[in-house]
Parts: structure tokens; C-alpha cells; sequence
């Protein structure tokens, strides 16, 4: 399974801008992860967040979530549900075309759900 989800990983990993990735559970542990970044902190922090913008959307009748972003002074961050027990977070830089990361994310959101 780990080496499945690794596999995906480096495929998102290989579009432009993109620089670190991890897959977490819902109860913020680590399945896998590419790159430098605080995995553990960082994968504890996104599984909290999902929760908190999952609340929002269903107290404005938004139905369910598809994905998150947030933008920083160095890059943004994507978060997305994978299935209903882990979620996708990406690290990409300034320079990253969204769209083409966005359209990454969702092309192998099932390959994720069916490998975990």
C-alpha cells in the first residue's frame, strides 16, 4: 500500500512548482510523505484544518469538500479529502500554475482512495 501511495506522491511531486506532498489520516499520522517539510507537524496541523473548513462548509450548506487552499508570502498549499479516512496535502511555490496542480490533484484523488 505505502509504496503505491509513494509512487503517487512523486507523480504529483513531478508537476511543475510542486515541492512537497504528504498523505495523512484523518487522526493526523503520517502515511506517506516527499519532501522536507515538518511531515508530523505539518500532517497534524492539515488533518485539523480539513476538519475545521469541513465544519464551515456544512454550516453554509455547501455541501461536501472537494479541496482547500491557502496562499503564503512563499506558496500555497492544497488540502483535499482522500476518501473519508486521509487527506492530501500539496506544497507548491509562488511560480506553480494552480490550475494545472488543481487538475493533478483531482486526476489521482481515486488512485489515492483506492490504494489507502
Amino acid at each position: 500500500m505505502a509504496s503505491r501511495v509513494l509512487d503517487t506522491l512523486k507523480e504529483l511531486n513531478n508537476t511543475d512548482g510542486v515541492h512537497e506532498s504528504l498523505v495523512v489520516g484523518r487522526d493526523g499520522f503520517v502515511i506517506e510523505h516527499i519532501g522536507d517539510m515538518d511531515s508530523e507537524g505539518v500532517g497534524a496541523i492539515v488533518s485539523t484544518a480539513i476538519g475545521a473548513v469541513e465544519a464551515m462548509g456544512r454550516d453554509a450548506d455547501q455541501g461536501g469538500l472537494f479541496e482547500f487552499m491557502a496562499e503564503f508570502k512563499e506558496g500555497v498549499m492544497i488540502v483535499a479529502p482522500v476518501g473519508r479516512d486521509a487527506v492530501l496535502g500539496i506544497v507548491a511555490s509562488q511560480s506553480a500554475n494552480l490550475g494545472r496542480v488543481r487538475h493533478e490533484v483531482k486526476k489521482h484523488l481515486d488512485e489515492l482512495t483506492r490504494e489507502l
